[in-house]
Formats: structure tokens, C-alpha cells, sequence
């Protein structure tokens, strides 16, 4: 991975507002086919639980971490375990075939293979969190497939919301200047979140 300098600063309003800045310009060139889309619902979310939660047992982020850990797990209305409700979205776009969890499984090592660098994995979950523009892309593109169940793109559009101080990105954002976070682990974070799209 080649890590560019995106932010200078662990300040929250840089940090929001350079991923912010990178997403836009990425967004253009997402891959929103089927086989894509899949792969990705067993690459990032099913995980996402898992290293929200590891930032919680490493002591990272107090309260916060332990209450965005909560709402992954058993949700923010009780609509149940996020990841659960990922496979449940994008399998009404057909079975899944073994590649997509082969792939998937590719994509997702990237990120553990920074557990002890905890900072960086924070940043990659940030940015995904900032990815609301994202999140509405996807419920138009999976439309098109026949996608009706959007419970998924619901929750996270409450969840993930970028203008409140309640979403997780904001407040994963707290977490990152509270920790007092490296500019080289942000930036690796970032740079991890580019790859994987």
C-alpha cells in the first residue's frame, strides 16, 4: 500500500473534511455490479462488527466505542446484528458463490493484518462511516436489481449520518482526536479505505 498524505492534523474537522473530499472524487468510479456488491457484503461489513468491537476491547474510545459496538451488534431499533442484515440485503441480489467469500476473505485480511495498529483500522472505519453519499448511491444502483428490502441502506443512512453528533462517523471521529492518533496511522487508514473499493 502506498500511503499519500491526506491530512496533516488528528483534527476532527480535517480529517471529516479531507474523507469526505476523497470519497466524493472516489465515488465516481464504484463498481456497483452484482458480483461486486456481493464480494463486498462478505468482505467489510460481517467484519466491521468484529473491529468496531476490537477497538472496544483494546480500550479505545471508552463509551463511544462501546455503544457504536452495541449498535453493530444488536442494532440501533433492535432491527438485530448489522452484519446479519448486510448478507440479508445483498442476497436478495441472488445465492452467494464461494468466490465471493474467497475474495471477500482477501479483502478483509487486509484490514486485520493491522490489529496492532489500531489507529489506522479506526481511520479505515471512519471512512467508511463518511461514505453516506455512498450508501444512497448503492440503494439506487441495487434498485435497479430489484432490491426491495432496503432496511439495511435505511439503518445506516440514521446510523452513518454525517450532520449529526449521534452518528457513529462523528463520533468515531472524537475517538481519533481523544486517542491523539498518528497523521501516518489516518493517513494509512485512508489510503487502506481507497484500496479496498
Amino acid at each position: 500500500m502506498l500511503e499519500k498524505r491526506f491530512v496533516s492534523s488528528n483534527k476532527r474537522e480535517e480529517v471529516f473534511s479531507k474523507t469526505i473530499e476523497i470519497i466524493e472524487i472516489d465515488r465516481k468510479h464504484y463498481n456497483y455490479s452484482v458480483d461486486k456488491r456481493q464480494t463486498y457484503a462478505q468482505a467489510i461489513q460481517p467484519h466491521f462488527t468484529m473491529w468496531v468491537n476490537a477497538m472496544h476491547i483494546l480500550g479505545i474510545g471508552g463509551e463511544i466505542t462501546e455503544e457504536n459496538s452495541r449498535d453493530e451488534m444488536f442494532g440501533l431499533k433492535d432491527e438485530g446484528t448489522h452484519s446479519i442484515l448486510c448478507l440479508e440485503y445483498f442476497s436478495q441480489l441472488g445465492d452467494f458463490k464461494l468466490h465471493h467469500y474467497t475474495e471477500g476473505y482477501k479483502i478483509s485480511k487486509q484490514v486485520y493484518k493491522y490489529l496492532k495498529k489500531p489507529m489506522v483500522i479506526l481511520s479505515f472505519l471512519i471512512a467508511n462511516e463518511l461514505n453516506y453519499g455512498v450508501i444512497e448511491d448503492l440503494e439506487n444502483a441495487l434498485s435497479v436489481f430489484g432490491v426491495k428490502d432496503n432496511t439495511y441502506v435505511d439503518i445506516h443512512k440514521e446510523a452513518d449520518s454525517i450532520t449529526s453528533e449521534d452518528g457513529h462517523a462523528i463520533k468515531l471521529l472524537n475517538v481519533l482526536e481523544m486517542e491523539n492518533a498518528s497523521v501516518e496511522d489516518i493517513n494509512m487508514g485512508i489510503q487502506l479505505y481507497r484500496d479496498l473499493q
